[in-house]
């Protein structure tokens, strides 16, 4: 699923309080090197995707304008963690994150200073850190628990 930024609505909408991984697109999904590894965990039912912009800014505005395009996006869920791929992406994923306290950041494209987690999807042998990781935060990843039996 991909979610835009868009205005709000008029009419109050009812937010889900489902948890989220909220994946932060650098680029649309079809352009990402990573893009086999994200549709992974696009499969997850707690996995939302967000796609920049298509005008790309300077990031001195991007970083002025971060809290206001996180406070209009419309979620289907609460982010519990907000995963980055590149650095251009820190002002609004540290929007979102004072938006939603209790979210983690993530790293999915190696080491980030700030990051709570940090997996390399383009270089890792496989996702479970991150689907064992999605599970701790209460986000459902379609995945561990059939491989408990249950």
């Amino acid at each position: 699923m991909v979610a835009e930024p868009r205005e709000p609505a008029s009419v109050p909408q009812m937010h889900s309080e489902r948890p989220l991984l909220l994946l932060l697109l650098p680029t649309r999904l079809e352009e990402m090197t990573q893009r086999q590894p994200v549709e992974q965990l696009l499969a997850a039912p707690g996995a939302v995707a967000v796609e920049p912009p298509r005008l790309r800014v300077a990031t001195t505005l991007a970083a002025a304008v971060a809290p206001r395009q996180a406070k209009r996006m419309k979620l289907p869920g609460v982010p519990h963690a907000i995963a980055v791929f590149d650095p251009r992406q820190i002002p609004l994923a540290g929007a979102l994150i004072t938006c939603h306290p209790e979210a983690e950041l993530w790293s999915l494209a190696g080491p980030q200073p700030q990051a709570d987690f940090v997996h390399d999807v383009a270089a890792a042998p496989d996702l479970r850190p991150a689907w064992e990781r999605m599970e701790r935060l209460g986000i459902e990843s379609g995945r561990l628990g059939s491989e408990r039996g249950g």
